[in-house]
């Protein structure tokens, strides 16, 4: 063989060999383990969120051991070691080593009292300080593999008595060890936002820019930085780009773009009505001291607007009405005595968000609450035996109410309770009062457990107690055919707990 044909050969062969894949800026690559998100390129940089094993990020930067990549929706720097790389990217040169200070380590190494290269104690082993004692650090103390361009957009951070030139970075407490946790910024929670429909996620935030994605409706977006009338967003996968602000719907999300909220609820239940009444001196016998109940079919509505005021504080006002008709009635003499029952609550709401990964808002309640107890040919005693009459309560409230509407990634809870102390108006019909005088108070319990079916609808069960206490101060009137043979003062009780089902819709 000649030697002309060997070298075809050999270089055939060399051009043939596989080369070795290398990540670039746009590749996706997942943590190899769990690691801290840094602001900067160097382990003294603020770290801005701790990033999960098997984390996607794409990669944006690479500038020595570090990589810039975006994650969950934020920007920063994290080492290469910590993700798994393409094979043959994974292996920086390094001329020193980054070893932290440590109390009582020997200052002289090596033959003849000298010490080697790699032995760095005191702030030069965190970087600072000793602008002259090593040749692979910068004025600011820095090591050469430390990018600290800015270009990445983080924000700078001075130490006192350092140069004006932004090459400074903030020192973390401690002694330099980048897994001891100290000189973290706490993580805020991570926003999430879910779309109605498909939507097209694009790369820039303009209507030109081309396609990155297509969102899911059931896929989860967690929500980054805003610009104008778009969204940054990505998914757990690691897809990312950007929204029109609009087409999302936050899950009550802390931070991020705040939009108002609007929803109609529609529920049917059954309610247990209870009413009972005491008179000094006289038997359990209607009209003096009974008590009487009867099961009804609940028929409930409501809704709420709510609309941010500022970064915490929420405004709105929401109104719920519930309906309820006996079934049968209230059993007395062989005859059911048929009623129904109405209740109206119009409340003013302002809301303080407690800035909780599960959304958390605490509420208070300025409202207007009216119920009214209807009986059946309230005036036809051969069916109202019982003579009872008809009631009225109007009462301003006051209360409070505590959401959590990402109790788990399904569930949401709210808890309410409302108050009538004073002020309340009671009306009872002409000629079957059983007082002169009468006066009110209540309580209002609530609690109502959501599970998320779709974005836009939410599946609800509700529980609400009332309780209503009345003195009907003096002797009834000489007109009042309800009967009453004793005389002092009159009470009684209204007890309703309402257990009801059904869906919520949010516009």
């Amino acid at each position: 063989m000649s030697v002309k044909v060997l070298f075809v050969v050999l270089v055939l062969g060399v051009v043939a060999l596989p080369s070795r894949a290398r990540a670039e800026p746009g590749d996706k690559v997942k943590t190899n383990q769990s690691t801290k998100l840094y602001s900067r390129a160097g382990e003294q940089s603020t770290v801005v969120r701790k990033l999960k094993s098997g984390q996607v990020v794409k990669v944006l930067k690479k500038e020595g051991r570090w990589l810039q990549v975006r994650a969950v929706g934020m920007t920063g720097w994290v080492p290469r070691s910590k993700v798994d790389m393409p094979e043959g990217d994974d292996e920086i040169a390094r001329n020193t080593r980054r070893r932290p200070f440590v109390d009582g380590r020997g200052t002289k190494r090596g033959f003849g009292g000298e010490g080697g290269p790699d032995d760095r104690i005191g702030a030069d082993a965190t970087g600072i300080g000793a602008e002259d004692d090593h040749p692979a650090k910068g004025k600011s103390g820095k090591h050469a593999s430390d990018d600290d361009s800015g270009d990445d957009g983080s924000p700078r951070h001075k130490a006192k008595g350092d140069d004006d030139d932004g090459d400074d970075v903030k020192l973390a407490k401690g002694d330099g060890d980048a897994d001891d946790g100290d000189g973290e910024a706490k993580a805020p929670p991570q926003p999430v936002a879910h779309v109605a429909k498909p939507t097209s996620v694009l790369n820039d935030p303009s209507k030109d820019s081309d396609e990155s994605f297509v969102a899911q409706p059931k896929v989860a977006l967690l929500v980054g930085e805003t610009s104008g009338d778009w969204t940054f967003v990505q998914t757990e996968e690691g897809d990312a780009g950007y929204v029109q602000s609009s087409k999302l719907e936050l899950d009550e999300a802390i931070g991020g773009p705040r939009r108002r909220s609007i929803d109609l609820r529609g529920r049917l239940g059954v309610t247990l009505v209870s009413q009972s009444l005491q008179s000094p001196g006289q038997a359990g016998v209607i009209p003096e001291n009974y008590s009487a109940s009867s099961s009804s079919i609940t028929l409930a509505i409501g809704g709420a607007v709510i609309y941010p005021y500022s970064k915490r504080y929420w405004l709105g006002g929401e109104f719920t009405y519930d309906f309820d008709k006996a079934i049968p009635g209230i059993s007395y003499m062989n005859q059911s005595i048929g009623f129904s029952y109405h209740s109206l609550n119009l409340r003013a709401v302002g809301g303080y968000d407690l800035q909780r990964k599960n959304g958390m808002v605490l509420y208070g309640r300025l409202g207007l609450h009216y119920d009214s107890f209807q009986v059946s040919n309230v005036a036809d005693f051969t069916k109202n035996t019982a003579k009872l009459p008809s009631q009225t309560i109007t009462s301003p409230t006051l209360g409070g109410a505590l959401s959590i509407p990402r109790l788990t990634k399904t569930l949401g809870l709210k808890v309410s309770l409302d108050l009538a102390l004073v002020g309340a108006s009671v009306q009872q019909t002409k000629n079957l009062e059983d007082g002169t005088n009468p006066s009110a108070r209540s309580v209002f319990l609530g609690g109502v457990l959501t599970y998320r079916w779709k974005p836009k609808m939410d599946l609800q069960g509700t529980y609400d107690l009332s309780y209503t206490s009345v003195s009907f101060g003096g002797a009834p009137p000489a007109t009042s055919q309800r009967g009453h043979m004793g005389t002092g003062t009159r009470s009684g009780s209204d007890l309703n707990n309402a257990l009801s089902f059904g869906i919520a819709y949010a516009f």
